[in-house]
């Protein structure tokens, strides 16, 4: 998920610090079972299928539940980033939205950095990263369902430049995902239209 753009623009002057001194790591909110969606409900939950590493958080259509228990959930908030925990794929969301009343599913880890060190979105494209991502291959526990835990995401060694380097590799970044959903989407629509003309292509022929 790393980019050539964004490769060349990180130097190794100082040594990786662990995420875990670098950022909170909190557990999604606890679930039993599946979540079924409660329309009285007042918070809303995001799941597996509402996160994408290119495309962020999707905040349409989130089942409800109602609220349980004396302890106040964690709720998200603009600036967090939600962790797939476990499965094929490892990744990071950014959230990039003011919310209310929104929890992770426990399938993720939510990420809070300490923006004094890091910035969040430039930590949230060092998670999805090839050296990320190599780590993660090497420390999943597992092999059915291979997962990450909290203990080996807070040992992630992290490169943090200065915040200056931060916000551009971050711009940087922004800018390939933009243009990486703008090429799916004309691609989407280019096999929409070759597909209607030979459809039609092939009624004529008739």
């Amino acid at each position: 998920m790393q980019t050539e753009k964004t490769n060349h623009l990180v130097r190794r002057k100082d040594p990786p610090v662990s995420l875990g001194n670098a950022a909170r790591v909190v557990a999604g909110h606890p679930l039993r079972g599946r979540v079924e969606d409660d329309p009285a409900g007042d918070i809303r939950v995001v799941q597996l299928k509402n996160a994408d590493p290119v495309a962020g958080v999707d905040m349409k259509e989130l089942p409800r539940i109602s609220s349980s228990g004396r302890k106040e959930p964690t709720f998200l908030k603009q600036g967090d980033i939600l962790f797939v925990n476990r499965g094929m794929r490892f990744f990071g969301a950014y959230v990039d939205k003011v919310l209310d009343r929104v929890v992770a599913a426990p399938h993720f880890f939510i990420i809070q950095a300490d923006r004094e060190k890091v910035l969040p979105e430039y930590l949230a494209w060092f998670l999805n990263s090839r050296r990320a991502q190599r780590y993660y291959s090497q420390c999943a526990a597992g092999t059915a369902l291979p997962h990450i835990t909290r203990k080996t995401l807070e040992a992630l060694p992290v490169d943090v430049p200065d915040l200056e380097r931060q916000a551009l590799i971050a711009q940087v970044y922004q800018c390939s995902l933009r243009e990486r959903r703008l090429t799916e989407r004309l691609l989407n629509r280019h096999e929409l239209l070759v597909s209607s003309l030979l459809d039609a292509a092939s009624r004529n022929s008739k």
